[in-house]
This record gives C-alpha cells, sequence and structure tokens, in this order.
C-alpha cells in the first residue's frame, strides 16, 4: 500500500509543477512574477513571534526587541521563555498561506546560550480535522539546527516536497488510507526553540522566505463554479456540530469585530479574534485571516468556488441575516435557506449564526447559534434591565445553541449624519469623539450572561484616520483586554448572588468557579450614554459570611492587587477607594489563584495601560478646548469645570516618568483617577449647554459627546428664533384626525396582544382632544419590551421642509403601567429614526418631550409614536417648528482657540 500511495502522491505533484511552471511561463509573458519573497527584519516592535506547540510547559517570560543586540549591532527580536522537560517549543511566525513547493526557503539568524534550535516548515492539510481538538491538522518540516552557542548563526529550509511526502505515509496511518489530503499549504515559519529545561533566551534576526506560491490562485477554470445545491434534505444539525466543534470557541470569550476593510494583522492588534464580513470572503482576505490567525464569520456564498476550497479554515460559520432585520416574518424563508445550506458539500460545511429581534426560540430551532444586539445605551435602560432583558432572551434560547451578545462600538450612522450635518451647518469640524465608557460598561454587564463571544457593530472601518474611529480602535483594544484577562473566570462560571453595595452608585455581579468567583462592579451614574466613575468617593462592598476565609484580589489595574476586607458585625466588608467605571475582584481560598491572576494580568498590562493612557491624554486637551470655546462664547463660568480638568492634566503629567519607566500598574491607576475627573467635567458642562433638563430632551451632540458642536449650536436651545408650527394637526383638537394624509395606525403582534387607539376628550393636556392608545396581553406571558414589544405605531402627517433646517419638535405624554425592561412609550422622527428616539416610562402626570434635528435633505417629516410592551399613552399638543431666527438674534461666532 505503501508503494501505491508513493506512486500516487508523486504523480499529483508532478501534475502541480507541471500546473506552476505553466503559471510562471504566462506571468513571464505578461511581465509580472510570479514566485513572490518576505523579508523581516525583525527591528521594531511589535514582536512578531509568538509560543505555539509546545510539549514542555514552555511560558514566555519575556518577549522584546533591543536596539543593539542584533546581527552588525542592529536590531533583533528577544524571546525569554521558561520550560520543563520535553522536546518542543514552537516559535512561529505566521506568513500567508502558500503551496509547499522545492522552491519555497526560509532562513533566519538566531543566537542562543544554548544549541538545538531548528527551523521549519508548518503544513496545514485543510480537509483533514483532528477528531479531539476539531482543529485542522498541521504538520512540521524541519530543516537546519543551531551548533554555534553565543553567535548568530543562519538556519535554513528548503526542498520540502519529499518530506512532506513521508508525512503523508504518517498522516494515512494516523488517520486512515482514506484521508483527504489535497491542497496542502505551508502557512507558518517555526523555530523549535527547546534546549533542554529551565530558561532559555534566544535572539531572532533577519527572516527571509523566498519562493512564495499564495494558495488560491485561478488555477481552476472560472466554469468549474457550482451553483449551491438548493435540495431541501436537512442534515442533522447535532451530527453537524459534533464534527465542526463548537459554533464559538470554549476556551475564551470570542471578541468578533464587524469587519469594515481594515488591515486583519491590525484589528489582531486590537484584540479581535474574528471578524463578521458583509459578503463571503475572497482569497486574499481568507489568506490574510489564516496568516493572522483570525476567524470570520460571513454569510453563505450563492456559488461553490473550488478555488476557495483549500482555504476555508479560518470561516467559522456562515451569518444569517446580514442584509435584512431577522423577525417573524422572515422565519420560513431563513429556514429554508438553512435547509438548502445544510445540503452544502462537506467540505463547505459551517455552523450558522443568525442575530433576530424576535422570536428566539422558533429561531433556535434551526440556528446553531444566536447573537443578541443590546439595546440602544440613547434608550437610557438602567444596568438591572439591560441584564434582565438578555437574561430573559436566554430563557427563551436554551443551551442547545451558542450564545453571543452584540453592542454598537460607535454611535448609529443616523445620529453620525445628524452631527456632520450640524457641524456642516455650523462651520466646524466633524465631532471627534463619543461616548466610550458606555460601550465598556454594556459589554463588561454583558458578561453576566456568561456569553461565548461579544460581537461589537461597526458601519465605519476603525482604519479609516478619523480621530473618533482612531478613539474608537484604542477603546476597543482596551476592553478586549479586560476580557481577554478574566476570560478564564468568564467562560467556565455559572451565576451567583453578589454580595450587596452598601454604598456607592453601582451594580454587582457574581460568576462562580471551580476555585474562584470573579465579581463585576459597573457604575450606574449615567444619564443616556454618559457616565460617572467613583472620583473621589468608595464602594463599601458587603461581602458574605462564607467569604471570611477568602483572599481578594483586585484586577482592575491589570495587576493581581491584593485587598484586605474590614471584618463587621455583618461579615467582611471591602472598600474600594475611588473606583473606576468598571472594577473587577477575584476571591479565593486557594493561595496559588494569586499566581494565574498576575500571570494572566501581566499578559495585556502594557498594551492596556498605552491605551488607556493615550485616550485619557487626548481627553484632557478635548475637554479643556471644549471649556474654553463654551466660556468664550456662551459666558459659561469657570468654576468647578476648570479645577477638574486641571486636576486631571497635572495627575497625567505627574504620571508620565511613571508610565515611561514601565510600571504600568501604577501609571493605569493614575491615567483613570484622571479619567474621572474629566467623565464629571463633561457631564457639568452638558449640563450647562442643555437647559431644557431634566425634561426628556435630545439633541444629537449630547447625545454621542460632540460637545464641540453643541457649544455651536447652543442658540437653538433657547425660546427665541422658532418659528410657527407647522403640524396643524398636532392639537388633537379636531374630531376625525385619523384619516388618509393625516395621523395614521400600524399595529403588529395581534395573535398576542390587544390594542385600542382613539381620540379622548376627558383628561388632554390642552384642549377638548388627546391621543390615546393602550396595549394589553391576550396571553399569560407578559409582553417583552424593545422592538420585539412594539405593537402600536401612530405616525404623524408629513411636513415638508427644505435641506438644513433647524428643527424642534415638542409633545406633551403621559405613561401608565409599563413594567419590563425597555418598555414605553418612544417618540422619534423620521429624519434620525428609533435610534436617536426618546423612551418616556413612569410619567403619569402630563410631561413635555422635546427633539432637536437638522434636516440633511429636501424631504417629508414625520414624528412617530411607538408602545413598546402593555401599557397606557396619550399624546398632546404636537409641535414642529423651524430655526427661523432672523437679524435680532446673535449666532456665536468661533473664537479662535489657543494652540495645542
Amino acid at each position: 500500500m505503501t508503494n501505491s500511495v508513493t506512486k500516487t502522491d508523486a504523480t499529483t505533484w508532478q501534475r502541480l509543477r507541471v500546473t506552476l511552471w505553466l503559471m510562471a511561463l504566462t506571468s513571464v509573458c505578461i511581465g509580472s512574477p510570479c514566485f513572490a519573497q518576505l523579508y523581516d527584519p525583525l527591528d521594531t516592535y511589535p514582536p512578531r513571534w509568538y509560543l505555539g506547540r509546545t510539549d514542555c510547559d514552555a511560558k514566555i517570560v519575556e518577549q522584546k526587541h533591543l536596539l543593539d543586540g542584533g546581527v552588525a549591532g542592529g536590531s533583533c527580536e528577544v524571546i525569554n521563555f521558561a520550560a520543563a522537560n520535553g522536546s518542543e517549543a514552537q516559535l512561529v511566525y505566521p506568513i500567508e498561506p502558500v503551496l509547499p513547493l522545492d522552491d519555497l526557503t526560509a532562513s533566519v539568524k538566531v543566537m542562543s546560550a544554548k544549541p538545538g534550535a531548528t527551523i521549519g516548515f508548518r503544513v496545514r492539510f485543510p480537509y483533514v480535522k483532528d477528531p479531539t481538538t476539531k482543529k485542522v491538522v498541521a504538520v512540521t518540516l524541519y530543516g537546519a539546527d543551531y551548533k554555534a552557542p553565543g553567535e548568530f548563526a543562519l538556519l535554513g529550509i528548503g526542498s520540502i516536497e519529499k518530506s512532506l511526502r513521508l508525512k503523508h505515509v504518517a498522516l494515512r496511518g494516523e488517520y486512515g488510507p482514506g484521508v483527504d489530503l489535497t491542497d496542502p499549504y505551508v502557512d507558518a515559519v517555526l523555530i523549535n526553540a527547546y534546549s533542554g529545561a529551565g530558561t532559555t533566551a534566544i535572539r531572532i534576526d533577519e527572516l527571509r522566505v523566498d519562493g512564495m506560491v499564495p494558495v488560491g490562485r485561478e488555477l481552476t477554470d472560472r466554469s468549474m463554479e457550482q451553483t449551491v445545491p438548493g435540495g431541501t434534505k436537512d442534515s442533522s444539525r447535532s451530527g453537524l456540530l459534533a464534527e465542526q466543534g463548537p459554533v464559538f470557541p470554549a476556551e475564551t470569550v470570542t471578541r468578533i469585530l464587524q469587519y469594515n476593510g481594515e488591515p486583519l494583522g491590525w484589528v489582531r492588534s486590537l484584540g479581535f479574534d474574528a471578524i463578521l464580513t458583509n459578503e463571503m470572503p475572497d482569497a486574499d482576505l481568507l489568506r490574510a485571516a489564516i496568516q493572522n490567525r483570525l476567524q470570520i464569520y460571513s454569510p453563505p456564498p450563492s456559488r461553490i468556488d473550488p478555488v476557495l476550497e483549500s482555504l476555508l479554515e479560518p470561516v467559522a460559520g456562515w451569518f444569517l441575516g446580514s442584509s435584512e432585520v431577522l423577525d417573524t416574518s422572515t422565519l420560513d424563508q431563513t429556514e429554508k435557506a438553512v435547509q438548502r445550506l445544510r445540503s452544502f458539500p462537506e467540505r463547505w460545511q459551517r455552523p450558522m449564526i443568525g442575530a433576530p429581534t424576535e422570536s428566539w426560540s422558533s429561531y433556535s430551532a434551526f440556528l446553531d447559534g444566536l447573537i443578541q444586539d443590546l439595546p440602544p445605551r440613547e434608550r437610557s435602560l438602567s444596568a438591572d434591565e439591560e441584564v434582565k432583558e438578555l437574561n430573559r432572551r436566554l430563557s427563551r434560547i436554551g443551551n442547545h445553541v451558542g450564545q453571543g451578545v452584540a453592542v454598537t462600538s460607535m454611535p448609529a450612522e443616523s445620529i453620525l449624519r445628524q452631527a456632520d450635518s450640524i457641524a456642516e451647518a455650523v462651520g466646524v469640524p466633524p465631532p471627534s469623539s463619543f461616548h466610550w465608557h458606555a460601550m465598556w460598561l454594556q459589554t463588561m454587564r454583558s458578561l453576566e450572561c456568561v456569553p461565548s463571544t461579544v460581537l461589537y457593530r461597526s458601519t465605519r472601518s476603525l482604519a479609516s484616520g478619523q480621530p473618533m474611529d482612531t478613539q474608537r480602535a484604542l477603546a476597543l483594544s482596551y476592553v478586549n483586554r479586560m476580557i481577554a484577562m478574566i476570560s478564564p473566570w468568564v467562560v467556565t462560571a455559572v451565576n451567583k448572588v453578589p454580595p450587596s453595595i452598601a454604598e456607592g452608585s453601582y451594580r454587582c455581579s457574581r460568576l462562580g468557579n471551580e476555585n474562584a468567583d470573579l465579581l463585576i462592579l459597573t457604575s450606574t451614574a449615567s444619564r443616556g450614554s454618559e457616565t460617572l466613575a467613583g472620583d473621589g468617593g468608595a464602594i463599601q462592598l458587603q461581602l458574605t459570611p462564607g467569604d471570611v476565609n477568602q483572599t481578594v484580589w483586585r484586577l482592575t489595574h491589570f495587576t493581581a492587587e491584593r485587598l484586605v476586607p474590614e471584618m463587621t458585625e455583618t461579615g467582611p466588608r471591602l472598600e474600594i477607594v475611588s473606583p473606576d467605571v468598571v472594577e473587577l475582584i477575584i476571591l479565593s481560598s486557594d493561595p496559588s489563584v494569586g499566581g494565574q491572576i498576575a500571570a494572566s494580568a501581566g499578559q495585556f498590562a502594557r498594551k492596556a495601560t498605552t491605551d488607556r493612557w493615550q485616550l485619557v491624554s487626548d481627553a484632557v486637551m478635548r475637554t479643556e478646548s471644549r471649556w474654553i470655546a463654551a466660556e468664550s462664547m456662551s459666558r459659561i463660568p469657570q468654576q468647578r469645570s476648570s479645577n477638574l480638568v486641571q486636576a486631571a492634566k497635572r495627575t497625567m503629567g505627574d504620571a508620565e516618568p511613571i508610565f515611561r519607566s514601565g510600571d504600568f500598574g501604577s501609571a493605569l491607576r493614575m491615567a483613570r483617577r484622571a479619567d474621572a475627573w474629566l467623565l464629571r467635567s463633561e457631564w457639568q458642562l452638558s449640563e450647562r449647554l442643555m437647559p431644557d433638563w431634566p425634561k426628556p430632551t435630545s439633541s444629537p451632540p449630547v447625545v454621542m459627546g460632540a460637545a464641540e458642536l453643541q457649544i455651536f449650536w447652543r442658540p437653538l436651545m433657547d425660546d427665541r428664533g422658532w418659528g410657527r408650527n407647522r403640524l396643524t394637526s398636532g392639537s388633537m383638537d379636531e374630531l376625525e384626525f385619523f384619516s388618509p394624509g393625516r395621523w395614521t395606525v400600524g399595529k403588529r403582534l395581534m395573535d398576542r396582544a390587544g390594542s385600542n387607539v382613539s381620540r379622548e376628550t376627558l383628561g388632554a393636556f390642552s384642549g377638548p382632544g388627546a391621543l390615546r392608545a393602550s396595549v394589553v396581553s391576550l396571553t399569560d406571558d407578559p409582553l417583552p419590551g424593545g422592538y420585539e414589544g412594539t405593537v402600536v405605531q401612530i405616525k404623524s402627517p408629513s411636513v415638508r421642509l427644505a435641506a438644513g433646517s433647524g428643527v424642534r419638535i415638542d409633545a406633551w405624554v403621559r405613561t401608565i403601567g409599563f413594567g419590563g425592561p425597555h418598555q414605553g412609550l418612544l417618540m422619534y422622527d423620521s429624519i434620525v429614526g428609533p435610534d436617536l428616539g426618546i423612551l418616556v416610562r413612569n410619567q403619569p402626570a402630563w410631561t413635555p418631550v422635546r427633539l432637536y434635528r437638522q434636516t440633511e435633505r429636501d424631504g417629508e417629516l414625520h414624528v412617530i409614536f411607538e408602545v413598546l410592551g402593555a401599557g397606557e399613552i396619550m399624546v398632546d399638543e404636537v409641535e414642529i417648528r423651524v430655526w427661523e431666527p432672523g437679524q435680532k438674534i446673535d449666532l456665536p461666532v468661533k473664537p479662535v482657540l489657543p494652540p495645542r
């Protein structure tokens, strides 16, 4: 059998070489090279090599660059690692997937105090999966080894086809004679750096790879593309999951970025494990994903492309619903699509994932994974309500499917368009920041539900170079590091009753593990997407009597900081002075957990501190310039605000030597303290720029955190300058205002909810009439909130407005009886949509609601009221006015700000 296999392999390789020879001849004819090369001098941060497969419990102790320790006195990469007894400690340098040919060569210069390091190639077989790990099988082909201790020596490898054929024989012996070994590719250069037990230091310099022929070149005629079979046979989902493994990796909380063309190497550097694409990835993106160790979730293909088959390893799942909303109306068509996808060829089989907006239990019957989108932060749901809403949906899904959450990493596109329109109207640059702390809070709270993955929604590229996207990238990198640090204590956790908070505006959750419990504390001092940290205050955490013998560590500063609880009559009490927006505490009776915490935190301390440091440094300059502009233009008194900014500025100045010395824990502690002062300063500035508060009011610049825009838009907050009411039927006093071309009513969920919309003559705010709507559940189950619980939509007549108009929308409303999370009356407009709507709850007395908007184009404007959940609402005196100041209103003039 061995002779037969060898003959078959030789024939296959002969055909491949002929094909490549023809490709090379063609490329010469058209003047483009076929074989590429890679050269990396390994002289700049960040480090390129990572620790891969090991059988000696190897751990990297330090990894850095030496400025003068390389060949000829240049820079090089240095790795110190500790190992026990064994034979292998692979240092891995990923490359794009290339064909394993004799012409493929690699060389690298290394120096170590011990002999034995060996260079190699890692070869993957994309159609062979290990039955235990469910991962693609890889083999290592080794070349020259290191024999000159204390000196730089050149290690090389090449002519690998014969060695690879021998690996074929071994793999057939291990996995059976029928194993599919076609389309192998090389995806990494390796150095087996093991040279005995103990600590080893190795210097690596000048990596070169030649003869690279990328996998996925169009060797196959495009006429071979096949339409995906459309049969209705539905293969067993449990069988698929048994073959493919978990929908989301079980060893960590997977971080996924909604992809907008960013370089994948950079995406990986921000701490992401995967991307979600808007279309089926091409060969270039698949190769880049393999090289950068990123998974891909994407819409399924409409056609089978043989060229891509060998590159499908990073595709972790097919994502349904990228181009449409998955709700009750799309159930049937989505199920048919799933049935069609189950009939894919085996190489194209992947778990199927969706993010429905409702009908969770129905979708969970045929999807392998579900992702829940958290409510818009602008809805001002409390921390308890957000978590309660997540848990409610989880109870409907069950544990038979993979579960994840989705968090928006930026303001909604409609809000950004409003900000851009306002900026253009007042003649200032577009916003440079948003309230990133609110995103951080939502993400950390969602961990209480122990999700397998966190998807960050994004509609603009993080690599655009715009200031807001740069801020987003830093914030996401910081949050990702925090998730990665605590993942070992999240993925295996169960919810426990948390300790009570005796003092401090925080929510506490407790995730229990076998030998340690994780406490996640999140600030509840919020207003829309604004939040405060506990600057100057403290959290008093009342632990349980069972926690008496527990050791307590604080992870907030990416260090294992010991805390000692105070013993009281009711049990141990823990004080956290000047807490951050998010606080992380681990309790354990096992002393060895401290070492695990320190090791986990230490991996991410440098990058996390650098990210937060840059975020706070930028915020200092931004907040200071905003107060200067506000004082110059609106006569806002200096008072406490400037003191807070100056305190933050001094703190960052005092911390800079500490930051540069590499004391990341202390530097991060000082940076987040400065951040807390800046958050309060921004909070105070918003209050002074919004005289309508505490009435429910929506101004796009304030909502997204663009105070620099609000400063110039501030005159619109006064009563002067507004024209007549354009909505003539908004008084609700006419006998018949429900008719075509006037007020209209839409209803849904009619099988689950009863609803009534009418004009009432009693209890109106003003005049003889008001609009009333009521909703009741027709089943024993209470109605949910959010879109899932939207029963009634009431739309006003249209008002025609010109582009660039400032608009103010007013209404008086009452709400009674809404008891669930994300329930009440949602008031919004057709310019921005529900993303910037105001949710009114628990307002039995008449309450004024106000929306400020800027028209982006000529068109019609409607005011819309939606009833979410069961309850009763009344609406009266709806007005639409346009900003028409005339000549008597003095608009502010942009001041000349001091240089930064």
